[in-house]
């Protein structure tokens, strides 16, 4: 296979639990986002995070984890002074607007799936989601091969160990070899692996570290859309991230970002 020019780190937001209360918000909703940049980008990224961490928290080693960094329970106990937090998201936003990435975010509402299709009939939609996050990832490649210059990506997600492994690499096959729900087609044209890339959290990878602080904001943004963020409490500075995503950062087709880098189903 040829070596790849782009990449997408990949987040999962929600779980595909078909079985639980899904009228509960905080089950509904199946969130896949996707940060695509060159690997050189990457680079970039990883020096400006390294630097980040070791301004804030002494380390370069540091896992950036969102829901951590809220609460800020440690090693994050530094962002409890205000002070200190005002200064680190005018750093964090300052990454986030200057580096060269676009991204790609799936949101499934599986109660919306169940009550369309029934329990029995109902896709698996982590599968739907990685189909419409790959399909919209191909359509990007396949717009610069034709006007700019030939790419070819892959794919990195965090492994989440044991069955769910498993399952991930089986769904990225599946839909590679144009057996999905939709049907691939001419991937291997484009996706420069048969296999997705699946790397532990304690790897210290920056671009899913990255994608993990922006996959809030994009979520929000989709279900906001959709009329359905009414349960949501953001901060000025989640705000702040999801203006600059759907100023800058989406996928656009024709203009528009519903459907093309904002994806939302059924």
């Amino acid at each position: 296979m040829n070596e790849p020019t782009l990449r997408m780190y990949v987040d999962e937001n929600g779980n595909y639990n078909l079985r639980e209360n899904l009228s509960n918000d905080s089950n509904r909703y199946l969130c896949l986002t996707g940060i695509v940049m060159r690997l050189e980008t990457h680079d970039e990224l990883t020096q400006r995070l390294d630097e980040l961490k070791l301004k804030y928290f002494g380390s370069k080693d540091i896992i950036l984890h969102r829901r951590e960094i809220i609460s800020g329970k440690p090693p994050f106990q530094a962002l409890k002074d205000n002070n200190i937090r005002s200064n680190y998201n005018d750093d964090i936003i300052r990454i986030i607007k200057e580096l060269r990435y676009g991204v790609i975010s799936v949101v499934i509402d599986k109660k919306a799936l169940v009550d369309r299709y029934t329990l029995l009939r109902a896709q698996d939609p982590y599968a739907l989601a990685l189909e419409y996050l790959m399909q919209r990832y191909q359509y990007w490649m396949q717009y610069y091969s034709k006007h700019y210059e030939n790419v070819m990506g892959d794919i990195v997600a965090e492994s989440r160990g044991g069955r769910e492994d498993r399952i991930t690499k089986e769904t990225y096959r599946l839909i590679y070899e144009g057996k999905g729900y939709i049907g691939l087609n001419n991937a291997s044209k484009y996706y420069s692996s048969k296999e997705i890339k699946l790397r532990k959290k304690k790897a210290n990878i920056a671009g899913l570290q990255f994608v993990d602080l922006l996959s809030h904001p994009a979520r929000r943004y989709i279900l906001s859309q959709n009329h359905l963020a009414h349960n949501l409490n953001p901060t000025s500075f989640e705000q702040t991230i999801v203006q600059i995503l759907v100023k800058e950062k989406f996928r656009r087709h024709s203009g528009n970002i519903d459907g093309a880098g904002a994806v939302f189903f059924p």
